[in-house]
This record gives structure tokens, C-alpha cells and sequence, in this order.
């Protein structure tokens, strides 16, 4: 097996088949890394930094991450050994270390989107009813699509869970306190 890594544009992102915004400028970082000895594909970015004490040079990164391919604990394997920053809260693969100081609020993790084939309206007895259906009816006000080889594709999101701003925040507010206190002494 080969490994690389490597930065992507948006619109080589989309051409690889995952689900981003061609449109967009951002880079993308490309993990092309066996996991298994089965090809694992994980492409991400940085979204935001935050202070952090607990945190290797002080800084706290949020990343999206976006699974090409689906191995067992894909996303968390490829930043724990692969870029050696595991995932805040991370107990299984976070290598002990400086990343302990992060457990005990639980895997920040969270799949916020979901795009997957419609189970039912791509079987010939469900596609025969979405061919049926009024064209006002068949795209659920955005969740239903068809992709590029005509499947019907279901689109799904949620926001963040509280959690993940408020432990930002909460780190942010320690580490200016503590700062402030070092500086005023």
C-alpha cells in the first residue's frame, strides 16, 4: 500500500466524489493511508482555532472531516496517526500524552451531514413511484436529489450539538484568565 498526503482545491476534492462545494476556494488536506491493509481515503480542513492550555501549543483545531471511503474508525485512526493530532477526548487513539488533558467530556465527534442513496426510490418498484410523483413532491424541500447518474440521493444535516461551541468557549475564557493573571504578576 502507498500513503500520501497532500492539499486539494475544493473542485479536486469533488472530482475524487467527495461531498464538497466546488465552488468554494478552500484547500483541502488529502489522507490517502491504509487502515487494515484496506485503502482509506479522508480529505479535511482547519475551520477554526481556539485557545487552549490543554492543548499542544496552546491551540485547539475544529477540522471537518469528510470520509471518501469508510473504514472502522476511519476519521479517528487517520488524525491520530497520520497528522498526530487525535481528536479532543479521544481515549482510544489518543496516544496518551498531552491529548489526555482533553478527555472526560466525552468524543468530540459528530457526523453532521449525510448524503447516501434513497433506499427505496432507487429499487425498480420505488423508482417507478418517484416517477410517479408530482415534481413539486419529489425533491422533500431539498433533501431528495438526483445525482449526476440519475440516482435518488438523500441529503440530511444537523447543527453542532451545543457541546462543541461551549467547550470552545469555556477553553478560550480559561486560557485569556490565565494568561491575564501570568502577565499581571
Amino acid at each position: 500500500f502507498e500513503s500520501r498526503v497532500e492539499s486539494l482545491s475544493s473542485q479536486e476534492a469533488f472530482d475524487m466524489g467527495v461531498d464538497v462545494d466546488p465552488t468554494t476556494d478552500h484547500r483541502w488536506q488529502l489522507i490517502d493511508f491504509p487502515l487494515d491493509e484496506r485503502h482509506a481515503i479522508t480529505v479535511w480542513r482547519a475551520t477554526r482555532y481556539a485557545k487552549c492550555l490543554k492543548a499542544t501549543d496552546d491551540t485547539l483545531t475544529v477540522v471537518e472531516l469528510k470520509p471518501k471511503t469508510g473504514r472502522y474508525h476511519q476519521l479517528r485512526r487517520h488524525m491520530a496517526w497520520v497528522c498526530k493530532t487525535p481528536l479532543a477526548g479521544d481515549k482510544k487513539y489518543d496516544a496518551g500524552g498531552e491529548a489526555t488533558n482533553l478527555r472526560g467530556r466525552g468524543l468530540f465527534l459528530c457526523s453532521n451531514r449525510l448524503i447516501l442513496e434513497h433506499p427505496f426510490y432507487n429499487t425498480p418498484k420505488g423508482r417507478k413511484e418517484w416517477e410517479s410523483l408530482a415534481e413539486q413532491d419529489k425533491f422533500a424541500g431539498g433533501v431528495l436529489f438526483l445525482s449526476d447518474d440519475d440516482k435518488v440521493m438523500v441529503k440530511v444535516s444537523i447543527e453542532l450539538p451545543p457541546k462543541f461551541e461551549n467547550f470552545l468557549e469555556g477553553q478560550e475564557a480559561r486560557f485569556d484568565k490565565f494568561v491575564e493573571d501570568d502577565q499581571s504578576d
